[in-house]
């Protein structure tokens, strides 16, 4: 049976070669290539004799099953100007098709005869509470704080129960971590009732709900197997929970039903606030969903712990000592193990049954899975996650094997190699497979790389269970490669350096040739620079080892020395191209741009003048590209590539008056996800070529950068007209628009044409004189205006009509805003900025206050003339209050203006004032009397103040003042005369005069009372230092 499986799967890879290259030929005719076509076309015409006989043969054969309308069919073939080898490939194909045909009703009558037999289900365990003889090694502090968790009382949880999760992949200890921590609140009898449930991939509410019902810690009148009815035992355990504080193991639980878990826990609402649920799992999905309000992810044990539980399973009472040798061999067996428990019972039980250096080098050299393996053991754990799997992730999972351990995989380079071998459907969005790699992280078989954006990578055991189910398809040159290659393997990585070694393999074996799909040839290792041979044998090997491999879906080519080979036109069924870590590409060859069926294209390579010139020239020619990827400057003026109607992402484009660099070169591209900057539009003339580009029509774009050059010459004066006509789609997120000429604001950049718009930067705009009403905006969370050089006003339009205006903004700004003198309140019939948390103004020389601000709950300001960088955040230091409302920042730049902007009946609301400046040298009597406005003001911070000599005379007024922080004010000298506020609880200077400092540290007996806190640091001593100005005005 298994050699007809592989025939069919073998035919069926042929069959979709021959239909793929008929593809091929369709779109090679509509790439405008049809001078081949049509020779090809010619020879066909004109030279039929030798065909016909070829296909006359070849269909006779065929008729004997399928009769004279598939010889009629392939005879056709010939009108599209296909030639005779594609005809002949076909009929090759059919003939294979029909012996199997043949063959069927024997193959039947086999799986009728094997479905005839009793199915035997194993599980791999059934857990209880019991611990067994082996020694616990390691989990200290996961042991520490699952024990905290346990005796933890949420009191903000609606619930008297709560769930925590114990999260790991098959093997990690999770139910070895639990059994020691139940048997111990168990001894302890913390709770009042404790049961262990082992729950395992049949989630069998009533058989559950009994067991708990069950325990010996509960009374129970009734006869529980005597009562079929779920709702008669929940009653019964809902009458003995009631009061009592349970701890509940759900053990090795797969159900993903949340209803189910519900029930279950159902009876759970009676017992006493306290009680816990702890879950064992592999998946994240299966914690969420069974309400886990703590997740707990184990790993492998650490070194020395694993060392200790390994050498127990492997030398059982035997002194490892005693065998030094053997030891060292261990030692380097533990590595490959990751620290999983289960791995070291496994591998540890097999190397017990021969305390012999050759057995155990023998098992040190073998792979996990090739190691003999009980029903309970590591291999049977996984093979049980791994049957769990859908169809579809269970093959993206085993391409994982393709790639070394620890290799680093990128979510967007892993979707398009799965998408080249038909993991997805053609026309799926890449959206699909990032859910597979987002299924694959929950159910634990691959996890995100810490730091790395987009990057994963497979746990060592499971990549190691992937190679044992990949049924030899898939293939690594390694090791120094002393083993055959598998006439059946479809996917193979090499190194650069042992490239050669593939090619004599490929002599030797013809159906490798006609298998193969995939080809990655990575960097070669440090130092081997492809072996030690000379570039133009690398170049010449690659180029030949290609010419033989033309069913590849996938090239993955690293290490070239700047020459692409120049039969790549060959790779007719080639999906996805990736060439990176190369050197700088003097040209690339045309037989690049004949690969009519590439989706995605890779090229991370150092450009060059004419390798520039040549991929903007060429790359419009492979019109199924959905992905490109290439250095901006290359991408950004590719020329035509409006023929790229199915490309999904395109990130910049750089606008020119000639149609191949057109703005119309955007209007069929409809299908482009993500963010988009078109720059240099002072190159588009009028609003009818700007609606050309067709963003209304763009529905998966997220973010849309417009960017007009004012530095470069505009060919128009309709710049209002342009701008209107790059209405974008009502799905939009993020707007930027950068260098517009124009005065006025189009008419869609309002409610009704952005309504789900959360982002919108305006950046020198110089001519913009007039706001749109971005407060109708329903969800702008964030709005930056900077350099709007010509707006004098910001007036009630900005508002809009809404009752609340700015309903969601939670972050302001207005920068260089030069000409702007008075900032509009709102009307007295509406409400704004009720969610605002950032307000920054800087460089407005000419505003002048009061700002039209509604009272906040709290409020903290900075104001700093130094650095634009001091005044974008603040973070105080006061802990005394604990509100739980955040508080509104407002960043200013100016002194002038914190004393006029804030309205006085806002004033109330400040609770912190940092004040930054070069030039201050102590507060006017009117400053002053403002300061002593600020009733609630808690925290008060003087930072680099270089002039500063005194302090506020009136501070004593400041009756809520309860923190001082001073830093950089070498001119201070003193207190004021009368003192500080009696609230005061802290107090802080750091980097000032000594005698000042000395002063602090003495500061006089009737403070000392109330100041509970006293920071000096850092005296300076002698002179101070001048600090240079760094103003950004």
């Amino acid at each position: 049976m298994g050699s007809f499986l592989w025939g069919m799967k073998d035919a069926a890879c042929e069959a979709e070669d021959v239909l793929d290259l008929f593809d091929y030929r369709v779109l090679q005719d509509k790439a405008g290539d049809r001078d081949k076509v049509n020779s090809v076309a010619s020879a066909a015409a004109g030279s039929s004799c030798p065909s016909t006989t070829t296909i006359t043969t070849a269909s006779t054969i065929t008729s004997s099953s399928s009769g004279s309308t598939a010889k009629k069919s392939v005879c056709g073939l010939k009108r599209f100007f296909f030639s005779d080898e594609d005809i002949n490939e076909l009929i090759s194909v059919m003939d294979r098709f029909v012996a199997i045909d043949k063959q069927m009703p024997t193959f039947l009558k086999l799986v009728k005869l094997e479905d005839s037999r009793p199915e035997q289900t194993v599980q791999w365990r059934t857990t209880t509470s019991m611990t067994g003889s082996r020694k616990f090694f390691g989990r200290v502090n996961e042991e520490s704080n699952l024990k905290k968790l346990l005796v933890q009382i949420n009191d903000e949880s609606s619930q008297p129960y709560d769930v925590i999760s114990v999260l790991g992949i098959a093997g990690v200890g999770k139910t070895a971590l639990v059994q020691r921590v139940y048997n111990h609140f168990h001894d302890t009898c913390y709770f009042d009732l404790a049961v262990w449930l082992h729950v395992s991939d049949k989630f069998d509410v009533g058989r559950l709900t009994k067991e708990m019902a069950q325990s010996d810690n509960l009374s129970i009148s009734a006869d529980l197997s005597s009562i079929s009815s779920l709702d008669e035992a929940q009653k019964i355990l809902r009458d003995k929970l009631n009061g009592k504080r349970a701890l509940i193991v759900l053990d090795d639980v797969w159900n993903e039903l949340s209803s189910q878990s519900e029930n279950l826990c159902k009876t759970l609402q009676f017992a006493c606030k306290g009680s816990k649920v702890i879950v064992t799992t592999r998946s994240k999905n299966v914690a969420s969903i069974n309400g886990a309000t703590e997740m707990m992810h184990l790993h492998g044990l650490e070194d020395e712990d694993y060392w200790g539980y390994f050498s127990q399973c492997a030398f059982g009472d035997a002194n490892p000592s005693e065998y030094p040798q053997l030891e060292n061999i261990g030692r380097q067996v533990v590595k490959k193990l990751a620290g999983s428990p289960l791995a070291a019972k496994t591998v540890g039980g097999s190397l017990k049954l021969k305390l012999e250096e050759n057995h155990w080098r023998a098992v040190s050299g073998s792979k996990l899975w090739q190691i003999e393996q009980k029903e309970d053991d590591i291999i049977s754990a996984f093979r049980l996650s791994y049957e769990h799997l859908p169809d579809h992730l269970k093959q993206c999972f085993v391409h994982f094997a393709l790639f070394p351990k620890k290799y680093h995989f990128r979510g967007d380079v892993l979707v398009q190699m799965w998408r080249a071998h038909g993991f997805l459907s053609t026309e799926a969005p890449d959206g699909i497979a990032y859910g597979y790699i987002h299924d694959l992280l929950q159910l634990s078989f691959i996890e995100k790389i810490a730091n790395q954006e987009d990057q994963y990578v497979v746990h060592d055991l499971l990549h190691d269970f992937a190679e044992s189910v990949s049924n030899g398809e898939l293939f690594r040159i390694e090791d120094g490669f002393h083993v055959c290659i598998p006439r059946n393997v479809r996917h193979i990585y090499v190194s650069a350096s042992d490239l050669p070694k593939l090619f004599t393999s490929l002599q030797e074996c013809k159906e490798l040739k006609k298998n193969l799909r995939s080809l990655i040839i990575c960097k070669a290792e440090e130092g081997a620079s492809r072996g030690g041979i000379a570039s133009s044998i690398f170049n010449h090997v690659l180029e030949e080892t290609l010419q033989q491999l033309r069913n590849l879906r996938v090239l993955v080519l690293s290490n070239l020395d700047g020459i692409l080979p120049n039969n790549m036109d060959k790779l007719v069924h080639l999906r996805y191209l990736d060439i990176h870590e190369s050197g700088s590409f003097m040209s690339v060859s045309k037989s690049l741009f004949k690969l009519y069926h590439l989706q995605g294209l890779n090229l991370q390579i150092q450009e060059g003048g004419i390798m520039k010139k040549e991929l903007q020239e060429g790359i419009n020619m492979l019109t199924q590209l959905r992905y490109l990827m290439a250095p901006k400057e290359i991408i950004s003026g590719v020329e035509s590539i409006g023929r790229l109607t199915s490309l999904e992402q395109l990130k910049e484009y750089k606008v020119k008056s000639d149609m191949k660099h057109h703005i119309c070169q955007l209007k069929e591209l409809n299908k482009l996800e993500g963010m988009l900057t078109i720059k240099n539009l002072q190159n588009v003339r009028c609003r009818e070529e700007s609606c050309e580009a067709g963003l209304d029509k763009k529905e998966k774009l997220n973010k849309v950068t417009l960017w007009w050059n004012h530095l470069k010459h505009s060919i128009n004066t309709d710049h209002e007209g342009v701008f209107e006509g790059l209405q974008p789609n009502s799905n939009l997120r993020e707007l930027c628009v950068r260098g517009y000429m124009g005065i006025n604001s189009p008419s869609w950049l309002s409610c009704k044409y952005l309504p789900s718009i959360q982002y919108i930067e305006l950046l020198f705009c110089h001519n913009w004189k007039t706001l749109p009403p971005f407060g109708s905006l329903p969800f702008l969370r964030t709005l930056k205006i900077r350099h709007l050089t010509t707006v004098e006003s910001v007036d009630a339009g900005f508002y809009g009509n809404a009752a609340v205006a700015f309903p969601s903004l939670e972050e302001l700004l207005f920068e260089g805003m030069n000409l702007w003198k008075g900032w509009s309140n709102i009307d007295c019939n509406q409400q704004a900025f009720p969610r605002l948390r950032d307000i920054c103004i800087r460089n407005c020389t000419q505003l002048m206050g009061p700002l039209p601000l509604p009272s906040f709950n709290r409020m903290q300001i900075s104001v700093s003339d130094l650095t634009s960088e001091k005044i974008i955040s603040c973070e105080s230091e006061n802990t005394a209050d604990v509100s739980t409302s955040y508080p509104v920042q407002l960043s200013l730049d100016r002194l002038g203006l914190l004393f006029g902007c804030l309205p006085v009946s806002i004033l109330a609301t400040v609770h912190m004032l940092d004040i930054s400046s070069y030039y201050l040298e102590g507060l006017s009597k009117d400053q002053a009397e403002w300061l002593q406005q600020l009733t609630s003001l808690k925290e008060l911070r003087f930072t680099d103040c270089l002039q500063l000599r005194s302090l506020p005379s009136n501070m004593v007024h400041l009756k809520s003042l309860e923190s001082l922080y001073i830093e950089t004010c070498p001119k201070l000298e003193s207190f004021p005369p009368m003192g500080l506020p009696l609230s005061l609880k802290k107090l802080s200077v750091i980097r000032c005069r000594k005698t000042f400092s000395q002063l602090c540290s003495e500061i006089n007996t009737s403070n000392t009372n109330t100041i509970q806190q006293v920071t000096v640091r850092e005296p300076i001593v002698g002179n101070a230092t001048k600090r240079r100005r760094t103003s950004s005005q």
